[in-house]
């Protein structure tokens, strides 16, 4: 159960995390719902509202908060040296942002971080998650652990991603992504059906290919008998499940 208390406006647009539902994240793991008052109040976390289309995170800042999104969604992207926007990925209600940037300090961001959608995100100041509190509450040091689990996790999903867009095909790209967005069902012996978390222009820039091109070979994957999908819902057909 997560911490739930009164929030209250302060300077900034920014409120004091008050009564507020805080989403299942994994740097709240092992920290019981009683720690959790204390600890966010040691940390100076504070909650902020965005409005679509706002930057909760500019690429070239500093990046001296970590933030957690209680609602909404956000899409971080950059661009390359053609002026390209590239998605990088997406976050969701419970999902982190920042938090690898927030080990090294004086960092600049890589990317841009943008609400998809009206967002409230909880922000936590990184000085104040880096540095044990004079009180050297047990509930901080875990909340340290569980950033580093954090950071290693989203390394190998850095990983998985440069190994699919690195695939020669436009075709192979493509169900290397799937098998990853299906959770490994894919190599299952039943269809699985699940959505992603992108529109055909992120999916296309997310695999570095052109629309049209992914568009065109999503079609012949259907025509072939390996997926079947409507919008953002896929499924897997026995047919590729073989071609694993």
């Amino acid at each position: 159960m997560m911490y739930v208390a009164p929030a209250t406006f302060c300077e900034g647009g920014c409120f004091i995390t008050d009564t507020l539902n805080l989403p299942s994240n994994p740097l709240f793991d092992g920290i019981v719902y009683d720690e959790q008052k204390s600890m966010l109040d040691c940390l100076n976390a504070r909650v902020r509202e965005f409005a679509k289309g706002e930057c909760l995170l500019r690429e070239h800042e500093v990046v001296d908060r970590l933030g957690i999104i209680l609602t909404g969604s956000v899409e971080a992207s950059k661009l390359d040296m053609s002026g390209k926007r590239l998605v990088i990925s997406r976050h969701g209600r419970g999902q982190a942002f920042g938090d690898v940037l927030s080990i090294r300090s004086e960092r600049l961001s890589p990317v841009t971080v943008t609400a998809l959608e009206n967002v409230t995100a909880l922000m936590i100041p990184v000085i104040r998650l880096l540095n044990p509190c004079q009180k050297h509450c047990i509930s901080h040091e875990r909340l340290i652990r569980n950033l580093l689990n954090s950071i290693s996790e989203k390394y190998f999903e850095l990983h998985d991603r440069m190994f699919c867009i690195t695939r020669p095909t436009i075709r192979e790209r493509i169900m290397c992504f799937l098998e990853d967005a299906s959770g490994g069902a894919a190599s299952s012996h039943c269809d699985s059906v699940f959505d992603i978390p992108f529109d055909r222009e992120a999916m296309a820039e997310y695999l570095n290919v052109e629309r049209s091109a992914l568009s065109r070979e999503l079609s012949e994957m259907k025509r072939d008998g390996l997926i079947d999908y409507h919008k953002n819902n896929f499924r897997l057909l026995k047919e590729m499940q073989d071609k694993q």
